[in-house]
């Protein structure tokens, strides 16, 4: 399997060489290196046990089982020597489950697949987010045939990436089959993000990948789109995103200290046409505010979306700038 160390230490030593100097990429797509390394964490579980009742409560316990075996007819030496195989027998059973064998190939599988399938099933017109193989192909396909992922990286490779990924995992943090993955993107400039998620073995990465396509895809402000012949720049809000007023003059004053105003119908429309994860703002089913006091509402389409605030049963407005 790939040297964990190998791959940590190369990633740092670049970091501080400044060969690796820019946390995010101009055009805003990133490109991570597939070989993602995890190092094995606690066994919450038998924390849990060991730490989850008092002496007393865990003598209890087990008097009140040996009680139950000898009340079906067991006696006591019987008892104490079926409690010690059941005991025995479970951790026999946990031990098994818990070899950790090929567990970290399967989480960075399924993280790629379940991030892949939404770029298949949402079909953004540009894909933000990729694990790029910077290695030689046939490298790749003998590090496979071999039962290994990837692990040659030097500095002139980690130049082509954007963040390099590694991640940590801890077994049963409820008894129940679970594990906790948190994984962390180390970007150019050292700087880090990381994401937590508990679940099964073979879904939990579902919630990362939700997470990083979230934050990665979505419109990031400012964001420019053509109209006509026209650019039209979306610069957010006060808060440099979606932002939410009590009333749409005190967004359209928010647009003015931004040096900005607030969109048209036909601007909020084709924007909502791109959508949130292609350079767009989706509208929903909430409340917009417009220029001069009006606010567009989607769902109030006859005989036209754009009301008068004492038409819309809502108190607050979502808004964002464009120039």
């Amino acid at each position: 399997m790939t040297n964990l160390r190998f791959l940590v230490l190369s990633g740092l030593m670049a970091i501080t060489t400044n060969t690796f100097s820019a946390s995010k990429p101009i055009d805003d797509r990133i490109d991570i290196w597939p070989t993602i390394p995890f190092v094995r964490g606690a066994d919450l579980c038998n924390i849990s046990d060991a730490y989850g009742q008092t002496r007393n409560e865990y003598m209890d316990g087990m008097v009140r089982r040996a009680q139950d075996l000898m009340y079906g007819g067991a006696y006591g030496v019987e008892a104490l020597s079926m409690l010690r195989e059941f005991n025995s027998l479970y951790d026999r059973n946990q031990a098994l489950a818990t070899r950790y064998q090929y567990l970290d190939v399967t989480l960075e599988s399924t993280l790629k697949a379940y991030l892949d399938s939404y770029y298949r099933n949402l079909r953004p017109k540009v894909k933000k987010v990729s694990f790029q193989n910077v290695n030689d192909l046939l490298a790749i396909v003998r590090a496979t045939s071999e039962g290994q992922r990837d692990g040659g990286l030097n500095r002139e490779m980690l130049l082509k990436l954007d963040y390099i990924a590694y991640g940590t995992y801890a077994m049963g943090p409820n008894c129940r089959g679970d594990i906790q993955v948190t994984l962390h993107l180390v970007g150019r400039d050292g700087s880090s993000e990381s994401f937590v998620a508990t679940g099964q073995p073979g879904t939990v990465m579902s919630k990362i990948a939700t997470e990083i396509f979230s934050k990665y895809q979505r419109t990031q402000f400012p964001a420019e789109i053509k109209v006509g012949s026209n650019k039209l720049t979306i610069v957010g809000g006060l808060n440099n995103s979606v932002d939410e007023v009590s009333a749409p003059e005190l967004a359209e004053e928010a647009c003015a200290t931004l040096e900005a105003r607030l969109p048209t119908r036909l601007e909020l429309e084709l924007i909502d046409s791109y959508g949130d994860w292609s350079g767009g703002v989706t509208l929903g089913e909430k409340a917009w505010a417009m220029p001069n006091g009006k606010v567009y509402h989607p769902l109030l389409r006859n005989p036209s979306p754009v009301r008068e605030r004492w038409e819309v049963n809502d108190k607050t407005f979502l808004y964002y700038c464009v120039r």
